[in-house]
C-alpha cells in the first residue's frame, strides 16, 4: 500500500516551469503609467498583464524558451522576441514612433 501511495505522489507531483517576466515600459523617457496592456505569447499558450501607475508590468509564463512579448497600444501592437527562463527575466522596454508606426525595444 505504501509503494502505491509513493507512486502516486511522485506522479502527481509533475514539476512546475514557471518564469517571471517582468519590466517597465517607458515612453517619450518617462513611465507610460497604468492601464498598458502587455502580452506575452508562448507556443500556443498566451499570458496577459497591464502596467501598474509606475509603468511595472509582471507576468508568469509556464513555458521556456521563445517567446514573443506584445504591447498593446489602442489598435496598435508592437511586438518582440524574448525569452522565458525557469527563473525571472527582466525586460524593460521602450516606445518609439518610427515611421509614423509605434515599435518597441528592449532597453
Amino acid at each position: 500500500m505504501r509503494m502505491i501511495v509513493a507512486a502516486l505522489c511522485v506522479a502527481l507531483a509533475s514539476p512546475a516551469f514557471a518564469g517571471e517576466i517582468f519590466g517597465t515600459i517607458k515612453e517619450g523617457g518617462k513611465t507610460v503609467g497604468e492601464g498598458v496592456k502587455v502580452e506575452v505569447t508562448c507556443g500556443a499558450k498566451t499570458y496577459t498583464g497591464a502596467t501598474n501607475k509606475f509603468g511595472s508590468y509582471r507576468l508568469v509564463a509556464e513555458e521556456t524558451g521563445k517567446c514573443t512579448l506584445a504591447v498593446v497600444v489602442g489598435a496598435e501592437k508592437p511586438s518582440l522576441e524574448i525569452h522565458s527562463f525557469e527563473d525571472s527575466a527582466r525586460y524593460n522596454l521602450v516606445l518609439e514612433k518610427q515611421d509614423g508606426k509605434l515599435t518597441v525595444r528592449s532597453e
